[in-house]
């Protein structure tokens, strides 16, 4: 079943205490307490932020993370992880204030990553693998990103669980979207040609009835793949707004949060 999606509005991540001009990696939706919490990771001013709503007025509160900030996941209802330049993962819980709970010491760097239902962490390594992580950050097993006929090999970023908890994987360099079972096995592999093929895609992200969401960060289009990583049609252009996107997200409520350049995240919903 085709989805569509139309602007319902757009917000900066800009906050007090910026050196520098925001730059909006990864975006995820928390609910605390009965408040929606929107969570970004802003790579330029090295902190994860947060925004919600409290007695009618706006709030946003910053946990720092010394580091650039990368990928970002939800663990729970109220927590998140992101992974953290060089060889960190930070666990952030929102109160709605952000506070940190632990960082954890990798064994490598690490940009997306996606939190699996057995309480790891799927996340994409700089060498073409998926590790999947247990709760101390330690490497359970790898998992290969296969090597496909595009003159770079793999460069994952982006990583979600789909609804069936398997692993989907954005891969720029090879220009694919995979999909793996946690035990490694490839489930699709999605690497069209033609008009349709994707330039540099970017954020993944899985509304409620499983429909995959892809952002191409050269084409500027948000792109719709069915569940069994099929293309059904781009959803979102340049006419909506669409340009150089990255993360992705979508809430419970099947909105769809873009980050854009400059620090700016836009909100559509579902129609």
């Amino acid at each position: 079943m085709s989805v569509s999606y139309e602007g319902e509005k757009s917000f900066n991540i800009r906050s007090d205490g910026d050196t520098e001009t925001p730059e909006v990696v990864d975006v995820a939706v928390l609910s605390v307490k009965g408040s929606q919490v929107i969570v970004v990771t802003d790579h330029n001013n090295n902190c994860l932020k947060s925004f919600y709503t409290k007695d009618g007025r706006k709030q946003n509160s910053q946990v720092k993370t010394k580091e650039k900030p990368l990928g970002l996941t939800k663990l729970s209802s109220n927590r998140v992880a992101a992974a953290v330049w060089p060889k960190r993962i930070v666990l952030v819980e929102a109160t709605p204030d952000l506070q940190l709970l632990s960082s954890l010491q990798t064994c490598k760097q690490y940009r997306g990553l996606a939190a699996l239902p057995d309480l790891t962490l799927a996340a994409a390594t700089l060498s073409g693998y998926i590790d999947i992580l247990d709760v101390n950050g330690d490497v359970l097993k790898s998992i290969s990103v296969p090597i496909t006929d595009q003159k770079i090999g793999p460069v994952s970023y982006f990583l979600h669980s789909s609804l069936s908890t398997n692993i989907l994987v954005s891969d720029y360099g090879s220009k694919s979207v995979y999909c793996f079972s946690s035990e490694g096995r490839v489930v699709f592999t999605y690497t069209p040609r033609g008009k349709t093929e994707l330039k540099e895609p970017r954020g993944i992200a899985v509304t409620t009835s499983g429909d995959i969401l892809l952002a191409d960060w050269a084409a500027n289009v948000i792109t719709h793949l069915t569940e069994d990583g099929l293309f059904e049609k781009n959803i979102l252009s340049r006419e909506d707004g669409i340009a150089k996107p990255f993360g992705l997200c979508v809430d419970d409520e099947d909105r769809l949060y873009v980050c854009l350049p400059g620090g700016e995240v836009k909100v559509f919903r579902r129609t």
